[in-house]
């Protein structure tokens, strides 16, 4: 509560009425007054009061009366009153206080009476009204412990009691920081069993597709032998090999990502020559680049730092964001690699392409594993959506941040930032 009160003065002598209000706001208080209870009530009803002074012999309706009226309503009765009375009236007094005043004051009142009476009736308001918030508080508490323990909790709802300072606000925070955490382990729970299911069932369609292709390609090359058709056996052999190879990085990119959806990837950080790095994970790319007859280009700063990372984790990571570049982009297009420092601090790593881009509504999800964003024709091309999450995920494991940017119809920058 302020230092400075709003006051109610109740007499019905104009003259005490005008003494009193200006004794109180000589003292700075706001002074209101009525020369009834009748009066009194309709204003305390009307708006809101710190104390009353409240004389007891009034028409219509005396101090009695309203006194017994203010303590009678809920919304009323925690205002302190102190009652204005005459010495000789001492056993009125007595009653009054018996029926819930705070006080009282003489009518010839000393002004440093009037400001000790006033000042312990507001502090006792004060005290009153923190320990009613503390209990109201306290309740609050309970209640959300009831809550935690049925699964409604809003951790928001104790806002205002966590803003305290004290152990009660302490135990709030707590309350709400334990909301939050079981709140976001069931949102990832929830999240990796639909990854999970999403998996479970890619796995079980996808898998079939390069080595039913390579089953294929191995009866073509025992025919091819058996008619000594030296040609084509040598180019269905080559063919068979890729699809074995397919169907080997798939494998390797399930084992992968089943690795960092269960927690179990404990990476093995080490110096890393990054330019050599980025090479090494691109070059089996450059026969893929020729077939789609796509422009391979690198753009990295000359005597790029060291940096600690895992190289077989990041050689995924850069491999896979080259190998999209190159498998959706447009025929005789092209496909930048380039990688920079940005400050003292971070590194970026960028794989530009010339390809058809990508909306805003499939670029916020095209981190998610499982999206696949070309045209549905492409189906084989694309694969299992699984390559960007795990690059995320890499990333991320370093301390790393995924970048992407898309224009439709002019191409894609996919990368990530890493500390150094």
């Amino acid at each position: 509560m302020d230092k400075y009160a709003n006051v109610l003065v109740v007499d019905d002598n104009k003259t005490t009425r005008m003494a009193l209000a200006f004794g109180l706001q000589y003292q700075g208080h706001q002074v209101t007054e009525a020369e009834n209870g009748q009066q009194a009530l309709e204003l305390l009803r009307a708006a809101p009061y710190d104390l009353v002074l409240l004389d007891v012999e009034m028409p219509i309706l005396n101090g009695y009366q309203t006194l017994e009226q203010i303590k009678g309503d809920p919304t009323l009765r925690d205002i302190p009153v102190i009652v204005i009375s005459a010495v000789e009236e001492l056993e009125s007094v007595v009653k009054c206080i018996e029926m819930g005043a705070e006080d009282y004051l003489p009518k010839r009142f000393d002004p440093v009476l009037l400001r000790a009476r006033i000042g312990a009736s507001l502090e006792k308001k004060r005290l009153r009204n923190q320990e009613l918030e503390y209990l109201q508080q306290v309740a609050q508490l309970t209640d959300a412990a009831a809550a935690i323990e049925a699964g409604t909790f809003d951790p928001e709802s104790l806002s205002t009691v966590a803003a305290r300072t004290d152990p009660l606000g302490q135990l709030a925070r707590v309350f709400q920081r334990m909301a939050r955490e079981v709140r976001a382990r069931e949102a990832d729970l929830k999240q990796q069993n639909k990854v999970k299911s999403a998996f479970i069932g890619v796995i079980t369609h996808e898998l079939r597709s390069p080595f039913v292709s390579a089953a294929l390609s191995a009866e073509l090359v025992q025919r091819y032998a058996e008619n000594n058709m030296l040609d084509e056996l040598l180019a269905q052999t080559q063919q068979l090999n890729r699809e074995l190879a397919d169907g080997r990085r798939m494998i390797d990119t399930f084992i992968s990502f089943a690795t960092f959806m269960n927690r179990e990837q404990v990476l093995n950080p080490q110096p890393v020559n990054f330019e050599s790095l980025i090479r090494e994970a691109v070059a089996p790319l450059a026969s893929l680049a020729s077939t789609y007859q796509i422009t391979l280009s690198f753009d990295i700063s000359p005597q790029l730092p060291l940096i600690m990372a895992d190289k077989e984790r990041m050689s995924e990571a850069i491999y896979h964001l080259t190998h999209n570049a190159i498998k959706f982009n447009r025929s005789g297009g092209s496909v930048r690699v380039a990688c920079y420092p940005t400050t003292e601090t971070s590194l970026l790593f960028e794989v530009s392409d010339t390809g058809v881009g990508l909306s805003a509504e499939k670029l916020s999800t095209v981190w998610e594993a499982f999206t696949q964003n070309a045209d549905p024709l492409r189906r084989g091309v694309e694969g299992l959506g699984l390559g960007l999450a795990l690059v995320k995920f890499t990333v991320e494991a370093h301390g790393g941040q995924v970048t992407a940017t898309s224009t439709p119809g002019v191409g894609s920058i996919f990368g990530f930032r890493l500390p150094l």
